[in-house]
């Protein structure tokens, strides 16, 4: 057969726009950002992240959070021009829709933890920027304090300007896309639609200066804690932890979602249902099959070897995992590596004098040596293995296992 590759390579992705907003959510995310460095290039450098963990009785949440930016966003003072009640409201009415849309259960306002909400919001307008959960703890939320999370977010209200409804849906819309977020993890999604946790509190103010902050407050208390395992709820993060969403569905975002690619691709049936990925995949040293949509194989176009292509959904197609590449264009996760661009720059340690792994997953004859630091660009993970990765050079990889999260060091020591 001729080999077609597919005429119009896809730009890889920059999925960082200016920090308009920096929204962060509580519950079990573990990666972070760091300075950029050359592949191969030691980076001394201290990462200016950090770590919140908050264990509580069987609950843990923490969250990796980017260093402190104020913006020069003006120091609060709650506008008289906007109804801040009526869009804590609608807030919750829009979390709660979003639920609805995926078969999940209403979150119960608890006035106790909307006090504690409106707390977090006026610290962090106080303070004229987000803490990246420094400042946040489960303990004052108790009896609520089981399985904890927080979504905070600022954001200059002009850009979701109207009434209470509509600044509410932008809200919800931004920490369900996470478009303007500096650590897009989908940790703000997951926190929305949570089928574990039943009870929330939400913080608003607005500045005189027009910047709205936000913050939301959700756990439980003990009795509603043990309708659910430790199990299931680590179970449900699993894919957080991937830095793939869960298969949810939003109709403020979906509505966006078909801009230059065919609607079918963004269509859920009984075969075939698909995660958010932020990242792409590569070819290797071999042409990829390309599939449609229902499994089919093109025998007329595959992917070129050693290219990089942008994919935003990984796909299950009669349950087989695929990438999307292009409009009904899909390739085996087994043929290709998966990546996710959003860690660029991540500074990780080695624990040992650590292996360095080939684009296959295959060990080398190359180490790194102890507690030597490295710039990260890539993450991967073999989804049978279940084995992460990290780049550090062209065709040079450390396993997770074999590595420690500086920006998680530093929290630690800072805490």
């Amino acid at each position: 057969m001729g080999d077609i590759m597919i005429s119009t390579k896809k730009k890889i992705a920059v999925l960082f726009s200016t920090m308009l907003v920096m929204g962060t959510s509580v519950a079990n995310a573990t990666t972070t950002f760091a300075e950029t460095t050359d592949a191969l290039q030691a980076n001394s450098s201290e990462v200016s992240n950090s770590n919140v963990s908050n264990n509580v009785k069987q609950g843990s949440s923490q969250e990796t959070d980017n260093a402190n930016n104020t913006n020069n966003i003006a120091i609060t003072q709650a506008s008289s021009s906007y109804d801040v009640a009526a869009i804590k409201s609608e807030i919750i009415n829009e979390t709660n829709r979003l639920r609805s849309q995926n078969g999940l259960n209403p979150l119960t306002d608890i006035g106790f933890l909307d006090t504690y909400a409106q707390k977090r919001a006026d610290t962090l307008s106080d303070a004229n920027s987000l803490d990246y959960h420094k400042g946040w703890s489960a303990i004052p939320m108790a009896p609520y304090n089981q399985d904890a999370e927080e979504n905070i977010l600022l954001m200059p209200i002009a850009n979701i300007d109207g009434n209470a409804s509509t600044i509410a849906k932008g809200v919800i819309k931004e920490f369900y896309q996470e478009k303007n977020d500096p650590d897009p993890n989908y940790g703000h999604r997951k926190n929305l639609l949570n089928p574990y946790v039943g009870f929330m509190g939400t913080g608003v103010t607005i500045t005189s200066g027009g910047v709205i902050y936000v913050a939301q407050e959700m756990g439980n208390d003990d009795n509603y804690a043990e309708r659910s395992s430790i199990l299931d709820r680590n179970k449900y993060y699993y894919t957080h932890d991937n830095y793939y969403s869960n298969v949810s569905k939003y109709d403020l975002s979906n509505s966006e979602r078909n801009t230059g690619n065919a609607a079918q691709d963004y269509t859920q049936t009984n075969n075939y249902t698909f995660v958010d990925l932020r990242g792409g995949v590569s070819t290797l040293d071999n042409f990829v099959n390309i599939y449609s949509k229902n499994g089919k194989q093109y025998t007329n176009v595959r992917l070129a070897p050693n290219t990089d292509w942008y994919s935003d959904i990984m796909a299950i197609i009669n349950g087989t995992y695929y990438f999307h590449v292009s409009t009904d264009g899909y390739v085996l996760a087994t043929d290709i590596l998966p990546w996710a661009t959003f860690l660029h720059g991540k500074i990780i340690r080695a624990n040992s004098n650590a292996m360095i792994y080939n684009d296959y997953g295959n060990p080398t004859t190359d180490h790194v040596s102890a507690d030597t630091k490295w710039s990260t660009d890539r993450r991967s993970i073999n989804l049978t293995a279940n084995v992460k990765y990290y780049r550090i050079g062209t065709n040079a990889w450390l396993r997770g296992t074999d590595v420690t999260d500086m920006a998680t060091v530093k929290s630690t020591t800072n805490s």
